[in-house]
């Protein structure tokens, strides 16, 4: 038998060992077959595909480039190594490698398919789709252009249609588990999750260390809030290819989510280094690095999302939140504008024309709550900045429990609760842009206090209810909103306060909504006054009582130092932008004192603090 017979055995002999799934088997012989024929191209090839499939990316590379470079015209090897450069996020590349191999063969529908994905990843969807249509006129059984198909769909928005094109891909192929993995993201997108879920596991049952399916397994168990199951899931798929950025960045994400910060820094850093041009992943690194107050490596993260995609929404979110927070508001509230960008925000429509700065002498403007209670008690303060301006209105729609106690501005002509039908105006403007329009910076926040004022008494007789044996006065709120994102950060658990409020000169009054059962269990120290804080007027009555609040950040701390009643406020170790870093002092509230976490998720150095600040208290307040 001649050696050209002998060689072409073992290549059919390892292609049907390639092809039953038999792999050590198939390399071995591709690997014999190179060392005896090393000018084999197709051996070089094949055995490159194989270490793609296995994922050996730098052995696939060099057995690809070997082979291409011995027959520079192999379109199938070609399309390969395009492939491979894809999946590693080098675009251009596998771009340039499919144009190549079309050019050798232009009716290649593999290739076309190929490149219309390459074109979707790089935004040019339209023609992705041409691309990929002319694939399926070509071969209308190829389940990878059907799972093309229906990931241009989704980059389009038509989620019904990508889900029909990706089961339509499963029809054809009931293995292509990059439809199955891709079919059970959109159920999850649809709502679907059971069936997502299911989808999901079933894959990686039949291929327990395809990547990918962990990958789409931790993503659905994310969206669920089960972070510990992503966790897991992501760790999987990083341990079966290091190299799937992705699920690197993913698993940075999760571990944030549990503040495991400086591992989930460990991740982001292995999913940039792997794809260095993707703005995702570098904006994903700030936000973790904003929660260990590390804001100079915020920033610099940030400009990298940026010049890559100068309109990235979170990353220039990220960075305005950097911004505030080391002090740099001038910069810090125009990044801030990036919000209107962001899904949680909504960017509502008015019939007037939006206020930018023009001016307002004889005209209208509607000013309107945006965000929370705080947000606007912070905010409201810039009105007297418009009224210098003489103009003809100044409305304002808010939540309806802040309308008793901002109806007190004589700045306001009139106040309107949500929902309510609004006036015509000139202009309109949300409330937590004025500080973008009039420039704010440290030396210009406006700082006159108090700058709102409570004009009915407290319907809580102090006089006849307070024991004057404890000759101090102070309202104590513990947590904030639950369904606040950041709540698990900045609620302290009422029970860790107890070595404060055991002080035995001071009366201590509960100012806390919505947290029954911490009353019943916990805190016996406390006079219970949350039925009459029926709205923030009615609150502002009570505090006016009291010589200090003791408060997390909450909206009782904005109310508390816009009435110029002294406040301390409890801080986590990542504290919201408002609070800057570092100082016990605020500049947007004179009366407000801040005490600081030491460390992440350590509550003990902010409560001994405050027993010695409490003591101090004590003893310049006595009578």
């Amino acid at each position: 038998m001649t050696m050209a017979r002998t060689l072409k055995n073992d290549l059919d002999k390892a292609l049907l060992a390639h092809q039953a799934g038999h792999l050590k088997k198939a390399e071995k012989l591709y690997r014999k077959i190179t060392t005896i024929a090393p000018s084999n191209s197709n051996a070089w090839h094949l055995l490159g595909a194989l270490y793609h499939q296995t994922g050996n990316i730098i052995q696939a590379k060099e057995c690809l480039n070997r082979g291409i470079k011995l027959t520079p015209n192999f379109p199938q090897a070609l399309n390969t190594r395009g492939i491979l450069h894809k999946e590693t996020g080098q675009i251009m590349e596998a771009e340039l490698d499919f144009r190549a191999a079309l050019i050798l063969a232009p009716n290649f529908p593999e290739v076309l398919t190929n490149l219309a994905d390459t074109r979707r990843l790089a935004g040019d969807l339209s023609e992705a789709e041409n691309l990929n249509n002319q694939a399926i006129k070509l071969a209308p059984n190829l389940a990878p252009a059907y799972n093309n198909r229906g990931a241009i769909e989704q980059e389009l928005g038509n989620l019904q249609k990508a889900k029909t094109a990706f089961q339509t891909a499963l029809d054809l192929d009931a293995n292509l588990n990059d439809a199955a993995i891709n079919l059970a993201i959109i159920l999850k997108m649809l709502g679907q999750t059971g069936i997502a879920l299911k989808t999901a596991v079933n894959t990686i049952k039949r291929r327990p260390n395809y990547a990918p399916a962990h990958n789409c397994l931790g993503l659905i168990y994310f969206g669920l809030e089960k972070n510990t199951a992503a966790k897991t899931s992501f760790k999987k798929a990083c341990s079966i290819d290091p190299n799937y950025a992705d699920a690197q960045n993913n698993l940075g994400n999760t571990l944030s989510r549990l503040d495991e910060t400086v591992e989930a820094q460990n991740h982001y850093n292995i999913a940039v280094r792997l794809e260095p041009n993707n703005p995702d992943f570098w904006a994903n690194k700030a936000a973790s690095l904003q929660a260990e107050n590390r804001v100079d490596e915020v920033i610099v993260a940030c400009n990298n999302a940026l010049n890559i995609d100068p309109n990235h929404a979170d990353a220039r979110w990220n960075r305005g939140i950097a911004r505030l927070i080391s002090g740099d508001l001038l910069y810090g509230f125009a990044d801030y504008e990036a919000r209107w960008l962001l899904p949680e925000f909504n960017n509502r429509s008015f019939n007037s024309q939006l206020w930018k700065g023009e001016n307002l002498r004889d005209k209208s403007i509607l000013l309107h709550s945006e965000q929370g209670f705080g947000d606007t008690i912070q905010f409201i303060r810039y009105v007297t900045f418009l009224t210098k301006q003489k103009p003809k209105a100044v409305y304002l729609e808010t939540h309806k429990p802040l309308v008793s106690l901002l109806r007190a501005m004589p700045e306001i002509d009139k106040i309107f609760n949500r929902g309510e039908e609004l006036p015509k105006s000139d202009y309109h403007i949300p409330l937590m842009s004025l500080a973008h329009r009039f420039k704010t910076t440290l030396s210009t926040i406006p700082k006159t206090t108090p700058y709102l004022k409570v004009k009915k008494a407290s319907s809580y007789n102090f006089k006849d209810n307070h024991n004057y044996r404890k000759n101090i006065k102070i309202g104590m709120a513990w947590a904030g909103r639950k369904t606040h994102k950041n709540d698990h950060n900045r609620s302290i658990p009422p029970e860790l306060c107890v070595p404060f409020l055991q002080n035995p000169n001071v009366q201590f009054y509960g100012l806390q909504l919505d947290r029954a059962e911490d009353y019943k269990g916990n805190l016996p120290y406390l006079i219970d006054l949350s039925a009459y804080l029926t709205d923030f007027a009615a609150t502002g009555s009570i505090l006016k009582n009291l010589d200090l609040v003791i408060t997390v950040d909450t909206a009782l701390a904005h109310l508390a130092g816009s009435l110029g009643v002294k406040c301390w406020v409890m801080l986590p170790f990542a504290p919201d932008w408002r609070w800057l870093l570092d100082s016990d002092n605020t500049p947007w509230y004179s009366s407000i004192t801040l005490f600081r976490q030491q460390n992440r998720n350590s509550w003990d150095s902010v409560v001994n603090q405050i027993m010695s600040a409490l003591e101090n208290f004590h003893f310049s307040n006595v009578e």
